[in-house]
């Protein structure tokens, strides 16, 4: 008789029926995506000499977790290319697009890519790491999902980009659609009030600010909204053939939601 392997008990767990073989693949799917859950970013070397600095602390843009790093060596392009070209290991991607090289390898749920471009003052060479975590496309897939559903009907998410710095979490969404700026502004302010922010203003530029605006702009309606350790402000604007945009931008402090 076969056994499954050992795995630690859960607290209540729900009652399985089925084979002792589809026990043993349930366990093991579970355990699988445990670790891959938790799998390491990874480490990319930089050229002993190379000078590093961070971009943030994490990104994430259209559904792709990243980590970016840039750096500045001594050594030109084609010399620091070959470098990582060594040191990346194989199977390696490589382009050019004009002045920049640009490397890349998969690497687990992650993908490595690297730009090398002549430095600014055209000595030495410049460039960027960035690691990319490719399992973020379903989150952010559930993430548009919701704000579809939030937001009047035939909503068209353009853009998300979410990004944490020194303890802050910042998201920019950028929507499209064919209602009006109020219709827009009553769904937003609903949805931002399930999420624990309260209005605090909303204002749209007065006669003679209009008149020096683009009309795009003159008819718009700036929200504010403010929270437990969180704020957001959104703008909506329609233009002359009747399509709204709605820009969001939102600010959490991560201690805030512990």
């Amino acid at each position: 008789m076969q056994h499954c392997p050992p795995a630690p008990r859960p607290p209540r767990p729900p009652r399985l029926r089925g084979t002792r073989a589809s026990l043993c693949l349930a366990l093991a799917l579970t355990l699988g995506a445990a670790a891959s859950a938790q799998a390491p970013w990874p480490e990319v070397a930089l050229p002993a000499q190379a000078r590093s600095y961070g971009i943030g602390q994490q990104l994430d843009m259209n559904g792709l977790p990243m980590r970016l790093t840039g750096f500045a060596t001594e050594t030109g392009p084609e010399q620091t290319t070959a470098w990582f070209r060594r040191t990346l290991g194989q199977p390696l991607v490589e382009n050019r697009l004009g002045q920049q090289r640009i490397l890349g390898r998969a690497d687990g749920e992650h993908y490595i890519t690297v730009q090398v471009e002549p430095g600014a003052d055209g000595t030495g060479s410049r460039g960027m790491v960035a690691l990319t975590q490719l399992r973020g496309v379903l989150q952010q897939q559930e993430t548009i999902a919701r704000w579809r559903r939030l937001l009047p009907a035939g909503t068209d998410i353009t853009s998300h980009l979410r990004t944490w710095d020194n303890g802050k979490l910042d998201n920019h969404l950028v929507a499209l659609n064919r209602h009006s700026e109020q219709l827009n502004a009553q769904r937003l302010t609903a949805a931002l009030s399930e999420q624990g922010y309260e209005i605090e203003r909303e204002f749209s530029p007065d006669a003679d600010t209009a008149a020096r605006l683009p009309a795009a702009l003159a008819g718009g309606v700036i929200l504010l909204f403010r929270g437990p350790g969180k704020q957001a402000m959104a703008t909506i604007t329609r233009d002359a053939q009747g399509q709204t945009s709605i820009v969001l931008l939102t600010s959490v402090q991560m201690e805030s939601v512990r």
